[in-house]
This record gives structure tokens, C-alpha cells and sequence, in this order.
């Protein structure tokens, strides 16, 4: 897994601390009374702060005032990003059958694999019919990524791999976002998905929709579905204020100057079709401009390895850091009964934020976050401020207060 690498800084201070002062970005804290200094192997103190012997850094120990010692000590941990379930859904009306052979050409190289290679721990849910695509516009994804030994011809039942997951249900040319709905819950056919499609999605996972389509749901808006997507127990997909899920679309939008490029989720919806799509797809660019996800046009197959990888690269990029990390080990003199302190600088620079420490998530508020099972959680304010930060840097103190309990 593709780690972030995170400072973990813990101040170690005796027991006479002093006041709590201004966590640098080296990690050491600047006290205005009483407590410890930054930088240099040895601090002079018994005033209102100590000095350190060098500049800038952080070293083996630091001053404070009235002579007690106190260290830095710098340890290193992972802020990893969250897996990410992506669920494709497939068209099978009769108009397809190019565009679906196109996919099971390109899922493998120029989707899959480069996803694998960035580290990001994914898996594929496949919501469409199971079978040829020459024959009945249905699907068949063959190996690596799949556990079929063969597409041609497709064997009666798909066979999962370890990162995909094929839920064979048909879809029609204007029902995408209903059947996504109906089936989240409800067995597949051929005994696919025996609970619906939901029971291949992780606990603390991101998910990214693809949709493949040359038509337009007619059933729901993009609204309407929404709040019925996170209405869907067992709740996965966040809420409409605090999404989890991202929506990319290749629909029968127009091509831009760049067939192979895609529109950005600040531009407008367009209302003209390329070449062989039946409808520009207005409801699923909707839906991707909402979520801030990708729309390209679907009309041109051939383009679709440049295509997918264009996706490939759009899930990477959508990937969000945890909100959650183990406390480093505490140093000689300090335990998990110590209370914390947690730091949060922007990977693009700018001011430290402080977040305190409460007892549990029942108790969370804005810059604040909770320590269950020797892990760090941000609480849901504190987490949408640095989850999207991929270069964030964290630093955790340690007091001599207690833990709150």
C-alpha cells in the first residue's frame, strides 16, 4: 500500500510542565513560560524560557525555565490512504456491444494495473449481465483481474479474483440509477452477489461509481438519487453534506477538441451528443459534477485504453487520506495514559492547527479528535480538513497531563 510518510513528533517534558505554547513545523513547541525550548543538544534555562544550542533544528533536548529537562524525540509513521471500492456499471442494451468490447480490452492494462501500481488498495464490483457481448451486450472480464480462465466463450457463471467482483444483473438503456438502487440488497442472477452488490464493499473504504452508458437515466434525477443512495443500509456513501462516493461518467457527451480528455467538474453540463450515443447523458454529468467527478465522451471505442487510463488516474487522485493513524510509541517516561496533543500543518505550507483531544466521538467538535484502541481518530469536522491533503504533516505531543477519559 502506497504510504503518505507523516512526521509523529513527541515532545517529551517532565512532570513540571509549563504553558503549552506554539507547536512549531519542526515539531519542538516555543513556551512563553516555564516549558521547553527548541533545537541544539543542550538548552540553557532557569528564566522564563530556554534557549537552544543551535538553530532551527530540533535536538536531544531543549530548556525550561526553573532547570527541568526536556527532549524531543522524532519518530516516523504512515498516514495511509483509504481503500477505494469502485463500482462500474455497465450498459447492456442492444446499442453496446462495440463500447463493451472495448471494456473487457482495456479494464485489465489500462485500468486495473495502473491502479495496482500506485500502491492503492483496490477492488472492482461490476454491476452488469454476465456473458458475450457479440451475442447479448453482456459482459465478460477475463484474467488477471478475474478468475476466468477463459471469455471465449464466457463460462456460465463469472468467477471473482481477489480485487473484482462480478454482480451479473442486466441493465437497461435508462435505468442505470434505479438498478444501482434495487440491487444493492438483492441477490444476482446465477446466484451472483447472493446479498446484493453492498456485500463486496469494506468498511472505510472510499467509493468511485463509473458509468458506461450511451443513453440517460429517465427514472430519477441526479438528487433523487443521491438521497436515495445514502439512505441505503447498510449506510456506505456518506451524506449529501459529508459525501463518500465520487461519480465519473462516459456517456454520450460531446467530444471535446481532445476526444480522449475530460471534462472537469467545473464545467457545465453539455447538452449535445457525440456521433453514436443515444442521449448526451445529462443526469450522470449531473451527478459527476456534484460529486466532482470526471465525464468523457463514449462514443469513440478505440480511445478507450486512453480513456480508461485517464480514469485510472482520476480514482488515484480522488483517493483520500485516513482519518485515522496508530499513536506513536511512547517515549522512556510516558504511556498511553499521557494526554496528546495532534498538530495539523497543509502539505502546500501555511500555519500549524492545533486539535485537542476529547473523550469519544460523542463528544467531537470542530479541531478535535479521539484515541480508541491506541489509534488516533479525527473526529468528522477535523477529518474533512485533512483528508483531501495528501502532503499533510501531523505531529503528536505528548503531555504530562492525563488522558482524558
Amino acid at each position: 500500500m502506497r504510504a503518505l510518510t507523516a512526521c509523529l513528533v513527541a515532545a517529551l517534558s517532565g512532570c513540571q510542565c509549563g504553558g503549552d505554547g506554539v507547536l512549531l513545523p519542526d515539531g519542538g513547541r516555543s513556551l512563553g513560560t516555564g516549558g521547553f525550548g527548541t533545537g541544539g543538544s543542550t538548552a540553557t534555562g532557569g528564566g522564563a524560557t530556554g534557549t537552544g544550542g543551535g538553530a532551527g533544528g530540533t535536538g536531544a533536548s531543549g530548556g525550561t525555565g526553573g532547570g527541568d529537562a526536556c527532549a524531543t524525540v522524532t519518530s516516523m509513521a504512515n498516514l495511509d490512504k483509504r481503500p477505494v471500492d469502485v463500482i462500474m456499471v455497465i450498459d447492456n442494451s442492444c446499442s453496446m456491444t462495440d463500447e463493451i468490447v472495448a471494456v473487457e480490452a482495456n479494464v485489465n492494462t489500462n485500468f486495473a494495473n495502473i491502479i495496482g501500481s500506485s500502491g492503492l488498495d483496490y477492488r472492482i464490483i461490476l454491476i452488469s449481465k454476465h456473458g458475450s457481448a457479440s451475442g447479448d451486450q453482456s459482459v465478460c472480464i477475463g484474467g488477471p483481474l478475474s478468475g476466468n480462465t477463459t471469455c471465449t466463450p464466457p463460462p456460465a457463471r463469472p468467477t471473482n479474483g481477489p480485487r473484482f467482483f462480478h454482480y451479473s444483473a442486466e441493465i437497461g438503456s435508462s435505468n442505470s440509477l434505479r438498478r444501482i438502487i434495487q440491487t444493492y440488497n438483492a441477490a444476482g442472477v446465477d446466484g451472483t452477489g447472493p446479498n446484493g452488490w453492498s456485500g463486496w464493499l469494506r468498511d472505510g473504504a472510499y467509493r468511485t461509481f463509473i458509468e458506461i452508458t450511451d443513453d440517460n437515466e429517465s427514472g430519477l434525477t441526479a438528487a433523487q438519487f443521491e438521497q436515495q443512495l445514502t439512505a441505503l443500509m447498510p449506510a456506505r456513501f456518506g451524506t449529501v453534506a459529508n459525501r463518500n462516493y465520487v461519480f465519473h461518467s462516459i456517456v454520450g457527451v460531446a467530444a471535446k477538441a481532445n476526444p480522449s480528455e475530460a471534462y472537469q467538474p467545473t464545467e457545465a453540463v453539455v447538452n449535445s451528443k457525440c456521433s453514436t450515443a443515444v442521449n448526451p447523458g445529462m443526469t450522470y454529468q449531473d451527478l459527476s459534477r456534484l460529486t466532482r467527478g470526471l465525464r468523457f465522451q463514449m462514443c469513440q471505442p478505440n480511445l478507450y485504453g486512453t480513456v480508461f487510463q485517464a480514469v485510472a488516474q482520476g480514482v488515484i487522485a480522488s483517493a483520500q487520506v485516513a482519518c485515522d493513524f496508530a499513536v506513536p510509541t511512547p517515549p522512556p517516561g510516558f504511556s498511553l495514559s499521557n494526554r496528546i496533543y495532534v498538530a495539523y500543518t497543509p502539505g502546500g505550507g501555511g500555519a500549524p492547527t492545533e486539535f485537542v483531544q476529547v473523550s469519544n466521538a460523542a463528544a467531537c467538535a470542530a479541531n478535535s479528535f479521539y484515541v480508541q484502541a491506541g489509534r488516533v481518530l479525527f473526529c468528522p469536522q477535523t477529518c474533512s480538513a485533512v483528508r483531501m491533503d495528501t502532503m499533510a504533516q501531523v505531529a503528536v505531543r505528548f503531555s504530562c497531563e492525563p488522558m482524558i477519559e
